[in-house]
């Protein structure tokens, strides 16, 4: 498992194959997640997994396959 480092020198592990992200979500649907994750028993990570891929899912559906973007276009 890789190591990222947090502010103030605590190590957190990230497990192999995952990429830790940061973004902004409004303070509503946390608080939704929330309450699925614990209906669940589940953390909130897995179901910001869960409807990223249904969100994927769905939009593969009406457009096709998403591609890997080539290397070099500025991402």
């Amino acid at each position: 498992m890789a190591k990222a480092t947090r502010k103030g020198g605590n190590p957190r592990t990230v497990p192999e194959g995952k990429t830790q992200v940061n973004f902004n979500i409004s303070n509503e649907i946390l608080e939704k997640v929330k309450v699925v994750a614990f209906v669940e028993g589940v953390t909130n990570s897995e179901i910001y997994n869960r409807a990223t891929a249904g969100f994927i899912d769905t939009y593969e559906k009406k457009n096709g396959k998403v591609k890997p973007i080539p290397k070099g276009k500025g991402f």
